[in-house]
Protein backbone atom coordinates (compact mmCIF):
# COMPACT_ATOMS: atom_id res chain seq x y z
CA UNK A 1 0.00 0.00 0.00
CA UNK A 2 2.88 2.20 1.05
CA UNK A 3 4.97 1.46 -2.19
CA UNK A 4 1.95 1.74 -4.29
CA UNK A 5 1.03 5.75 -2.87
CA UNK A 6 4.78 6.95 -2.85
CA UNK A 7 4.74 5.77 -6.92
CA UNK A 8 1.29 7.59 -7.65
CA UNK A 9 2.45 10.96 -5.72
CA UNK A 10 6.12 10.59 -7.83
CA UNK A 11 4.26 10.41 -10.91
CA UNK A 12 1.77 13.07 -9.91
CA UNK A 13 4.75 15.55 -9.33
CA UNK A 14 6.48 14.25 -12.49
CA UNK A 15 3.06 15.55 -14.30
CA UNK A 16 3.35 18.64 -12.55
CA UNK A 17 6.53 19.05 -13.22
CA UNK A 18 6.12 18.65 -17.22
CA UNK A 19 2.62 20.75 -17.27
CA UNK A 20 4.12 24.13 -15.09
CA UNK A 21 7.82 23.49 -16.47
CA UNK A 22 9.90 23.16 -12.84
CA UNK A 23 12.58 22.53 -14.63
CA UNK A 24 13.08 25.04 -16.76
CA UNK A 25 11.53 27.75 -14.36
CA UNK A 26 14.73 26.50 -11.53
CA UNK A 27 17.05 26.99 -14.62
CA UNK A 28 15.89 30.39 -15.54
CA UNK A 29 16.34 30.87 -11.62
CA UNK A 30 19.99 29.11 -11.30
CA UNK A 31 21.30 31.37 -14.46
CA UNK A 32 20.15 34.50 -12.94
CA UNK A 33 21.68 34.20 -9.62
CA UNK A 34 24.82 33.32 -11.81
CA UNK A 35 24.39 36.46 -13.64
CA UNK A 36 23.79 38.82 -10.62
CA UNK A 37 27.17 37.49 -9.30
CA UNK A 38 29.15 37.73 -12.27
CA UNK A 39 27.92 41.58 -12.98
CA UNK A 40 28.78 42.32 -8.81
CA UNK A 41 32.01 40.60 -9.30
CA UNK A 42 32.87 42.12 -12.58
CA UNK A 43 31.17 45.43 -10.98
CA UNK A 44 33.86 45.27 -7.84
CA UNK A 45 36.53 44.61 -9.60
CA UNK A 46 36.10 47.45 -11.91
CA UNK A 47 35.60 49.73 -9.11
CA UNK A 48 38.78 48.94 -7.24
CA UNK A 49 40.76 48.84 -10.62
CA UNK A 50 39.25 52.61 -10.24
CA UNK A 51 40.35 53.40 -6.68
CA UNK A 52 43.33 51.77 -7.27
CA UNK A 53 44.38 53.58 -10.20
CA UNK A 54 43.16 57.10 -8.89
CA UNK A 55 45.04 56.61 -5.55
CA UNK A 56 48.30 56.14 -7.26
CA UNK A 57 47.12 59.36 -10.03
CA UNK A 58 46.28 61.17 -6.45
CA UNK A 59 50.00 60.45 -5.41
CA UNK A 60 51.62 61.60 -8.75
CA UNK A 61 49.49 64.58 -8.57
CA UNK A 62 50.62 65.12 -5.20
CA UNK A 63 54.26 64.79 -5.70
CA UNK A 64 54.52 66.71 -8.79
CA UNK A 65 52.25 69.72 -6.83
CA UNK A 66 54.98 69.03 -4.25
CA UNK A 67 57.67 69.97 -6.53
CA UNK A 68 55.78 72.91 -8.07
CA UNK A 69 55.42 74.14 -4.27
CA UNK A 70 59.31 73.57 -3.81
CA UNK A 71 59.77 75.79 -6.94
CA UNK A 72 57.71 78.72 -5.93
CA UNK A 73 58.71 78.47 -2.77
CA UNK A 74 62.35 78.95 -3.48
CA UNK A 75 61.81 82.08 -5.66
CA UNK A 76 60.29 83.89 -2.70
CA UNK A 77 63.19 82.83 -0.67
CA UNK A 78 65.34 84.32 -3.01
CA UNK A 79 62.93 87.10 -3.00
CA UNK A 80 63.53 87.57 0.72
CA UNK A 81 67.47 87.52 0.82
CA UNK A 82 67.42 89.98 -2.12
CA UNK A 83 65.11 92.35 -0.16
CA UNK A 84 66.63 92.09 3.07
CA UNK A 85 67.42 95.08 5.27
CA UNK A 86 71.38 94.49 4.78
CA UNK A 87 71.13 94.62 0.62
CA UNK A 88 70.40 97.96 -1.44
CA UNK A 89 67.17 97.28 -3.99
CA UNK A 90 69.49 98.35 -6.71
CA UNK A 91 71.60 95.22 -6.24
CA UNK A 92 69.01 92.88 -5.53
CA UNK A 93 69.15 91.05 -8.79
CA UNK A 94 73.03 90.43 -8.47
CA UNK A 95 72.47 89.03 -4.82
CA UNK A 96 70.02 86.41 -6.23
CA UNK A 97 72.58 85.67 -9.55
CA UNK A 98 75.26 84.76 -6.62
CA UNK A 99 73.32 82.47 -4.63
CA UNK A 100 71.97 78.27 -5.61
CA UNK A 101 69.18 76.91 -3.63
CA UNK A 102 68.94 73.37 -3.40
CA UNK A 103 65.91 71.69 -2.83
CA UNK A 104 66.02 68.83 -0.37
CA UNK A 105 64.17 66.42 2.23
CA UNK A 106 65.34 64.75 5.44
CA UNK A 107 66.41 61.36 4.77
CA UNK A 108 66.41 60.09 8.56
CA UNK A 109 67.93 60.84 11.86
CA UNK A 110 71.60 60.15 11.80
CA UNK A 111 71.53 58.74 15.65
CA UNK A 112 68.08 57.82 16.74
CA UNK A 113 68.37 59.37 20.17
CA UNK A 114 69.38 63.27 18.52
CA UNK A 115 66.61 64.81 16.30
CA UNK A 116 69.41 67.55 16.08
CA UNK A 117 71.57 66.13 13.43
CA UNK A 118 69.94 64.64 10.17
CA UNK A 119 70.99 62.65 6.83
CA UNK A 120 69.55 64.74 4.24
CA UNK A 121 68.26 62.81 0.74
CA UNK A 122 70.76 64.24 -1.71
CA UNK A 123 74.05 63.55 -3.84
CA UNK A 124 75.01 67.45 -4.28
CA UNK A 125 78.66 67.41 -4.34
CA UNK A 126 79.95 69.82 -1.47
CA UNK A 127 83.19 68.97 -1.14
CA UNK A 128 84.64 70.27 2.49
CA UNK A 129 82.50 73.68 2.29
CA UNK A 130 79.97 74.69 5.18
CA UNK A 131 76.55 75.51 3.60
CA UNK A 132 73.44 77.20 5.03
CA UNK A 133 69.85 75.30 5.62
CA UNK A 134 66.76 77.46 5.81
CA UNK A 135 63.27 76.10 5.88
CA UNK A 136 60.98 76.14 2.83
CA UNK A 137 59.63 79.89 4.22
CA UNK A 138 63.34 81.35 4.25
CA UNK A 139 64.29 81.03 7.81
CA UNK A 140 67.43 80.05 9.14
CA UNK A 141 67.90 76.21 9.94
CA UNK A 142 71.11 75.43 10.85
CA UNK A 143 74.30 74.46 8.43
CA UNK A 144 74.99 71.86 6.47
CA UNK A 145 78.25 69.47 5.69
CA UNK A 146 79.67 66.04 4.23
CA UNK A 147 80.58 63.19 6.90
CA UNK A 148 81.52 59.71 5.22
CA UNK A 149 80.13 60.74 2.06
CA UNK A 150 76.53 61.78 3.08
CA UNK A 151 75.44 65.07 3.51
CA UNK A 152 74.38 65.72 6.80
CA UNK A 153 72.84 68.59 8.31
CA UNK A 154 73.09 70.42 12.02
CA UNK A 155 70.14 72.18 12.90
CA UNK A 156 69.96 75.23 14.71
CA UNK A 157 68.91 72.81 17.95
CA UNK A 158 72.67 71.54 17.40
CA UNK A 159 75.71 72.83 18.84
CA UNK A 160 77.77 72.57 16.01
CA UNK A 161 75.01 74.69 14.15
CA UNK A 162 77.71 77.92 13.86
CA UNK A 163 76.80 80.40 11.93
CA UNK A 164 77.49 84.46 11.97
CA UNK A 165 74.28 86.68 12.48
CA UNK A 166 73.42 90.47 13.11
CA UNK A 167 71.67 91.88 16.34
CA UNK A 168 69.53 94.61 16.05
CA UNK A 169 69.16 97.62 13.59
CA UNK A 170 73.17 98.73 15.05
CA UNK A 171 74.32 95.45 13.12
CA UNK A 172 75.63 93.61 16.40
CA UNK A 173 77.82 90.77 15.65
CA UNK A 174 77.43 87.29 17.32
CA UNK A 175 77.82 83.44 16.46
CA UNK A 176 74.77 81.11 17.04
CA UNK A 177 75.83 78.08 19.19
CA UNK A 178 73.01 75.75 19.68
CA UNK A 179 70.26 75.80 21.80
CA UNK A 180 69.32 75.83 25.45
CA UNK A 181 65.54 75.60 26.86
CA UNK A 182 64.23 75.67 23.04
CA UNK A 183 66.10 79.34 22.28
CA UNK A 184 69.10 79.70 20.13
CA UNK A 185 72.26 80.64 21.97
CA UNK A 186 73.61 83.92 20.31
CA UNK A 187 77.50 83.50 21.63
CA UNK A 188 80.92 86.04 21.32
CA UNK A 189 78.99 89.60 21.68
CA UNK A 190 81.61 92.30 22.44
CA UNK A 191 80.52 93.14 25.93
CA UNK A 192 80.38 97.40 24.84
CA UNK A 193 77.31 96.61 22.31
CA UNK A 194 73.84 97.70 23.64
CA UNK A 195 71.53 94.81 23.11
CA UNK A 196 67.64 95.08 23.78
CA UNK A 197 64.65 92.74 24.48
CA UNK A 198 63.00 92.30 21.15
CA UNK A 199 65.78 93.14 18.81
CA UNK A 200 65.42 91.20 15.56
CA UNK A 201 68.47 88.59 14.83
CA UNK A 202 69.44 87.44 11.39
CA UNK A 203 71.95 85.93 9.10
CA UNK A 204 75.14 88.22 9.01
CA UNK A 205 76.32 86.74 5.41
CA UNK A 206 80.20 87.26 7.06
CA UNK A 207 80.70 84.10 7.83
CA UNK A 208 80.07 82.97 3.75
CA UNK A 209 77.58 79.99 5.10
CA UNK A 210 74.52 82.32 5.00
CA UNK A 211 73.51 85.16 2.54
CA UNK A 212 72.82 88.12 4.77
CA UNK A 213 69.13 89.14 5.62
CA UNK A 214 67.69 85.61 6.94
CA UNK A 215 65.78 85.77 10.27
CA UNK A 216 66.54 83.37 12.86
CA UNK A 217 64.52 85.08 15.60
CA UNK A 218 63.85 87.37 18.06
CA UNK A 219 66.39 88.58 21.30
CA UNK A 220 64.20 87.46 24.98
CA UNK A 221 67.28 87.03 27.02
CA UNK A 222 71.12 88.75 27.61
CA UNK A 223 73.70 87.56 29.89
CA UNK A 224 76.73 89.48 30.83
CA UNK A 225 79.98 87.33 30.78
CA UNK A 226 83.34 88.01 31.76
CA UNK A 227 84.70 89.38 28.01
CA UNK A 228 81.86 89.01 26.04
CA UNK A 229 77.98 88.78 26.28
CA UNK A 230 75.52 86.09 25.48
CA UNK A 231 71.68 86.39 24.45
CA UNK A 232 68.85 83.98 23.80
CA UNK A 233 67.00 84.07 21.20
CA UNK A 234 63.08 83.22 20.50
CA UNK A 235 63.98 81.25 16.93
CA UNK A 236 61.62 82.48 14.24
CA UNK A 237 60.20 78.69 13.36
CA UNK A 238 60.17 75.27 14.83
CA UNK A 239 62.66 73.48 12.94
CA UNK A 240 62.38 70.29 14.57
CA UNK A 241 59.45 68.99 12.78
CA UNK A 242 60.54 70.08 8.99
CA UNK A 243 60.86 67.78 6.58
CA UNK A 244 62.12 69.64 3.25
CA UNK A 245 64.55 72.28 3.27
CA UNK A 246 66.81 74.38 1.56
CA UNK A 247 70.73 74.20 0.84
CA UNK A 248 71.79 77.41 0.34
CA UNK A 249 75.35 78.13 -1.10
CA UNK A 250 77.06 81.87 -1.77
CA UNK A 251 78.94 81.34 -5.16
Amino acid sequence: MNKKFLFILIFILAMLGYIFKVDKIIVIELTNLTNKIKYSYKDFLSNYDNKFSSHFNQKEQILSLKKQLAEDNKYKVLYKISNSRNQELENSLTHIKDINLKYVEVLSYLHINNFSKVLLDTNEEIGNKILGLSTIDGYSAGIVMKENNQIIAYLNNNDRANYAVFIGLNQIPGITAGMSNNDIKIKYIPKWHTINIGDEVYTSGMDNIFPSGLKVGVVIKILDDINTQTVYVKPSIEILNKKYFYIIENK
